[in-house]
């Protein structure tokens, strides 16, 4: 699930949701379900992942659109053609009590969060911005987005439900650590409420390399085991979610072929395995619509188009939420540092 940092915040989506919103808005702007002499028309491109682990929430509003003989590739570069005034008007409303909420138009790349590399202006960044001690917003909740772009038009819409945080089971915090061992099979679970529906389940892998020539001088390092995006959870009438399933289980001497497909033997330096963490990142229903669509229609028999779900009144695009749990500096159990050092797969990566 290509949904990284902070789901609401619009910059590269750690449930790595398989949308790129860029590429949404750009293949929006050339499809051929736009006339290339019609009339303009105002597309919205939405995307906005609220998160109760976010200080602050942010939406991204744009438009997607082809002028009458226009070149895409062109249009993408004017800010102007991407964004829409200052006029507009973004708001949050606490459904409960129709709370309204309106958010600040700031400018992405002062806020920390520029635009990344593509076809598209990188300046200004756009994003619509509200802070959470602000809005204040409670787990379960339901939330409706709402665009408000003048009176001659109808405001775009959209709604989701809060997700409150989730819970690691399994490894248990009594007994948090890791056993790889090759024939053993590992597994991770965790509480979620029923309305977290698509997980990422990402292992970040610690470890120290000496300086070449040095066995005493060290620098820290990372390596991210990528176990599943997109997980989808069968079972929505329980808060336990369990990774892999059964039909496909993890067996401990993975561990060992990811690093040696990962890592480069060597001998003029010495590393040391330190410690785990476990990330788990979940979202909301919305999010498991759209991958549904994407993965209907890829393969050899799929059309080149790929329909694009929107959950939005109006327009393309995903409102949805977020939530992120983490285990930090697991260990690995002795037999398996045992493994690291002198297994057949990472005997050559020299681990003391």
């Amino acid at each position: 699930m290509k949904i990284t940092r902070s789901l609401s915040h619009p910059v590269t989506p750690s449930l790595r949701l398989s949308v790129t919103w860029s590429l949404v808005l750009f293949v929006l702007s050339c499809s051929t379900d736009f006339e290339l002499e019609a009339p303009w028309q105002d597309v919205p491109v939405v995307y906005g992942l609220l998160s109760l682990q976010d200080t602050a929430h942010y939406i991204r509003v744009e438009k997607a659109f082809l002028e009458p003989g226009g070149d895409a590739t062109k249009i993408a570069q004017i800010a102007d053609s991407l964004y829409y005034d200052a006029k507009i008007q973004v708001q949050l409303q606490r459904i409960s009590n129709n709370q309204l909420f309106t958010l600040q138009r700031v400018d992405g790349a002062t806020e920390g969060y520029p635009r990344g590399d593509g076809p598209f202006a990188k300046t200004p960044n756009i994003l619509y911005k509200i802070r959470a001690s602000e809005i204040q917003l409670k787990a379960n909740e339901k939330m409706r987005l709402i665009i408000n772009r003048g009176e001659e038009k109808a405001p775009v819409t959209a709604e989701t439900i809060v997700l409150g945080e989730m819970t690691i089971r399994d490894p248990s915090p009594n007994t948090a650590s890791l056993n790889f061992g090759y024939d053993r099979t590992v597994s991770f679970s965790w509480d979620a409420v029923p309305a977290a529906r698509i997980f990422d389940v990402r292992l970040i892998l610690h470890y120290s390399e000496s300086l070449p020539g040095s066995t005493t001088t060290f620098e820290s390092k990372t390596l991210t085991w990528v176990l599943a995006e997109n997980f989808i959870r069968k079972d929505t009438t329980s808060t336990r979610v369990t990774f892999p399933p059964r039909e496909t289980p993890l067996r401990g001497e993975e561990f060992y072929k990811f690093l040696q497909a990962n890592l480069q033997p060597v001998s003029d330096r010495v590393r040391r395995f330190d410690n785990i963490d476990l990330v788990i990142t979940g979202a909301g229903k919305e999010v498991v619509e759209q991958q549904r669509i994407t993965e209907a229609n890829t393969g050899i028999t799929s059309s080149q188009a790929v329909p694009v779900y929107t959950n939005l009144s109006e327009g393309r695009g995903v409102f949805s939420s977020k939530t992120t749990v983490s285990r930090l500096g697991i260990p690995l159990v002795g037999p398996s540092l045992d493994s690291l050092r002198g297994g057949i797969y990472t005997r050559d990566l020299n681990f003391r």
